[in-house]
C-alpha cells in the first residue's frame, strides 16, 4: 500500500487518535498519499458520528494538518457519507467551498432512514433496498468511491442468489459511473465477513478501478495485518488494484 484514502480518527467517536497521529503514522510506514477523513456529520441518531456543529473544527483541524506535512506526504480530505437525499445540497457546498477532493459512499443505512444495514430484520426486503440505495446514489455522479460494498456480508454466512444479482447490479452501475470499488481491510481487521470472495469473484465481470482501503479507525492499524492480508487476497483473487486514485 503506498495510498489510504479511507480512515477514521477522535472526531467520529467510535475512532481513536488525532488526525495528525495518523498522518505521522503514514509518514512513518511510508506511505506516499493520505486522505485526511472522516465520516460526514449527521443529524439523524445513526450511533457516534460527529455533529454539524463540530464540523467547521474538524476542517480546521483538517487544513492545519495538511498545511504542516503536506510537503512531506501527499494529503487531501475526504469525507465517507450515506446517501440522504436531503442532505445532498449541503455535500455540495463543502465539496465547492471547503476543497473536500473525494466523496466516499459508504451506506450504513437506507436512504428514507428505516433500515440499520448492520442489522437486517428482513433480510432480502433490506438487501433490494441497499442495492437501490447505492444506485441512487451512484446515479448522482456525485461519489469517486464506493466504500464496502459488500458490507452486507455482516448478515449472511454466504452470498445467496439474490445477494449475488444485486452486487452484480451495483458493480454494474459503478463501471458505467466510472465510479471505484474497495476492497476494505477493516472488515478483515473485525472479521465480520466482509470482503468476501465470491462477491469480489462477481467484480471480475465489469472493468473496474479497485483499490484496497485501511479504514482504520486507530493510527496503530492504518498498515498493519488486515492491509496485507486484503492484498494478499486480492492477488489470489485475480484483482487489480489500483495503487491510488485519480480524479
Amino acid at each position: 500500500m503506498i495510498s489510504n484514502v479511507h480512515s477514521h480518527s477522535r472526531w467520529c467517536r467510535h475512532g481513536w487518535g488525532t488526525l495528525e497521529e495518523y498522518v505521522k503514522e503514514g509518514l512513518r510506514c511510508g506511505l506516499e498519499e493520505m486522505a485526511v477523513c472522516e465520516h460526514v456529520a449527521s443529524e439523524e441518531p445513526m450511533g457516534p458520528r460527529m455533529t454539524w456543529g463540530e464540523m467547521p473544527a474538524f476542517l480546521a483541524e483538517a487544513d492545519e494538518v495538511i498545511g504542516r506535512y503536506g510537503d512531506q506526504i501527499s494529503l487531501f480530505k475526504a469525507l465517507e457519507c450515506e446517501y440522504f437525499p436531503e442532505e445532498m445540497n449541503r455535500f455540495a457546498q463543502l465539496r465547492d467551498h471547503q476543497n473536500v477532493k473525494l466523496w466516499i459512499l459508504g451506506q450504513h443505512e437506507s436512504a428514507d432512514h428505516r433500515y440499520d444495514y448492520f442489522a437486517m430484520q428482513d433480510r432480502d426486503r433490506e438487501t433490494m433496498q441497499y442495492t437501490e440505495d447505492v444506485i441512487a446514489a451512484l446515479n448522482t455522479g456525485f461519489f469517486q468511491l464506493l466504500a464496502h460494498p459488500d458490507v452486507i456480508m455482516v448478515n449472511y454466512e454466504q452470498p445467496t442468489p439474490l445477494l449475488l444479482e444485486c452486487m452484480d447490479r451495483i458493480f454494474a452501475e459503478c463501471e458505467k459511473r466510472n465510479v471505484a470499488v474497495e476492497i476494505n481491510a477493516n472488515g478483515l481487521r473485525r472479521s465480520v465477513g466482509y470482503p468476501n470472495a465470491k462477491i469480489w469473484q462477481l467484480s471480475k465481470r465489469y472493468k473496474l478501478t479497485t483499490i484496497i482501503s485501511s479504514d482504520a479507525h486507530d493510527p496503530r492499524d492504518l498498515v498493519d495485518g488486515a492491509v496485507r492480508q486484503a492484498e494478499q487476497l486480492a492477488a489470489d483473487w485475480g484483482i487489480a488494484v489500483t495503487p491510488k486514485l485519480t480524479f
